[in-house]
């Protein structure tokens, strides 16, 4: 192995650090949110709101980070939000009322702004399969912590205060930017100075592609009953229920876990699979198992079961998805993954506040939850069949033109 290729295999560790800690300093806290509120003497509303305002702390600056990562550099970047995502960590245990502690999970959140600097490394350096099988391992990155961020935040609280939570993520913030201030290569600017009409016009000619904002719709839409469902399952399990804080780990880990062996099952894929097979079968089964999920909402382990069932589909078309709809923008790709996390937050924001609303009409209960979804995958399922269409058609008329 060279230089050059262990010193990228540190950076994309240390990312991928930066990636899961984001994730996981929100998983972690959730199991202790009833109490939270509950010590700020805030309604029960506030449980699925701090995740909402955690993601759209997510959305609010990649609008402006895209052309600075192509002015700047992307290492300047990086380094900068990882240490604004550890001042603001550091911030949260000192909130002394429920407002404080949103508006700090909101500015925690825009650490999630300068992931996808990383990713537009990736997606530039990397082929097709190769980009999609380290996305993929990013991606799991949003699995894996609702699967270890109960287990850890369940054993903090259980003998310290809810605050050393933050602490924690605060110490693994501290290792991922001192890992990458070492390792991060120092990739060159792509454009001297900052052009306003120029930027303006490579965003106009991004948001007016139609795949792509088809592609992003549809990959918003389809994480968002896994993502309602990290950001609901405490008042679900915890309070509706009345269950144990094992019970609710077990169901994580269960529902969740499908997305990492998906994850696994696609880095054995050879390097020529084509990504339309996977969003057509992950799309396929991602349908069985959410309609089952809907079928046995009575049940909490035949529910389990078929969410399980979902998230292996989830995890297979995932990736497949983001990586077709990115590339169908011929913009910078900088600018095209600031694009894409932007819609991203947006999306998952605005559905998880729709789901909040409706569940505060209906009750927070898991056969409310479930009956939300049923529309939701029939949309999902609907919009993957199109845009596979598509991408038939694509290919279809790319061989005609190689032929003549």
């Amino acid at each position: 192995m060279s230089i050059q290729s262990r010193q990228l295999l540190w950076f994309f560790a240390f990312f991928l650090v930066f990636e899961l800690n984001i994730y996981l300093s929100n998983d972690m806290i959730m199991p202790a949110m009833l109490g939270i509120v509950d010590e700020f003497q805030a309604e029960a509303k506030f449980v699925p709101l701090s995740l909402s305002l955690y993601l759209l702390g997510g959305s609010s600056l990649q609008i402006v980070l895209g052309p600075l990562a192509d002015t700047i550099g992307k290492r300047k970047l990086v380094l900068t939000g990882n240490t604004l995502f550890l001042l603001a960590t550091l911030a949260v245990p000192f909130a002394t009322s429920i407002e404080q502690f949103l508006a700090l999970r909101f500015i925690q959140g825009m650490g999630c702004c300068f992931i996808f600097i990383g990713y537009a490394m990736i997606h530039e350096l990397f082929d097709d399969m190769a980009a999609v099988k380290l996305s993929s391992i990013l991606s799991s990155t949003t699995i894996l912590a609702p699967l270890a961020g109960p287990i850890l935040g369940s054993a903090i609280i259980s003998r310290l205060d809810w605050r050393y939570v933050f602490f924690l993520s605060g110490l693994l913030a501290l290792l991922s930017l001192l890992g990458l201030f070492k390792s991060m290569p120092r990739t060159a600017a792509t454009q001297p100075r900052l052009d306003g009409r120029a930027i303006v016009r490579s965003y106009v000619a991004i948001f007016s592609n139609g795949r792509f904002m088809f592609g992003m719709f549809t990959a918003g839409l389809a994480t968002v009953p896994l993502t309602a469902w990290i950001g609901f399952s405490p008042l679900f399990v915890l309070q509706e229920m009345g269950a144990s804080y094992a019970t609710y780990i077990a169901l994580q880990c269960v529902i969740l876990s499908g997305f990492v062996l998906s994850s696994i099952a696609i880095q054995r894929l050879r390097q020529d699979f084509p990504l339309v097979h996977l969003l057509r079968l992950g799309g396929l089964i991602a349908a069985a198992g959410m309609l089952g999920a809907g079928a046995g909402r009575h049940h909490v382990d035949v529910f389990a079961a078929c969410m399980f069932v979902y998230s292996i589909g989830f995890g297979l078309f995932n990736g497949a998805l983001i990586r077709s709809a990115i590339t169908a923008s011929k913009e910078s790709m900088t600018l095209t993954t600031a694009a894409m996390s932007l819609l991203y937050c947006i999306y998952l924001s605005a559905w998880l506040q729709l789901y909040n609303v409706l569940c505060q009409r209906f009750g927070y209960a898991l056969e409310t939850y479930a009956l939300l979804n049923i529309p939701v995958i029939v949309v999902i399922a609907a919009c993957l069949l199109l845009f596979t269409r598509g991408m038939a058609g694509r290919r279809q008329s790319e061989v005609r033109l190689a032929r003549h």
